[in-house]
């Protein structure tokens, strides 16, 4: 079964203001809401995601892993201070 992301459009242009900002997907699903707001990042722009589910993490790594602007959390969002806390550069 196939996840539709409700209002996606309208969710990222209100979350997304800056194209080199930093943002967080703490629940990635299937990466819907992470993709959209991939396409509106500059090259300096970074995107952490985080899921518990294995599954979707393997989606994450599958489908932006070769993206060096993004990050890949396998956990809950719960720990989200030590994800970001974890990240160089």
């Amino acid at each position: 079964m196939t996840h539709i992301p409700v209002m996606l459009e309208q969710a990222v242009d209100v979350l997304v203001h800056r194209l080199d900002g930093f943002y967080i997907d703490c629940t990635f699903g299937r990466g819907g809401h992470s993709a959209a707001i991939l396409d509106k990042l500059s090259d300096q722009g970074r995107l952490m995601v985080i899921d518990k589910d294995p599954e979707a993490i393997a989606v994450a790594q599958t489908s932006m892993g070769h993206d060096a602007r993004v990050s890949i959390v396998h956990g809950s969002f719960a720990q989200i201070k030590d994800a970001c806390c974890g990240l160089s550069g």
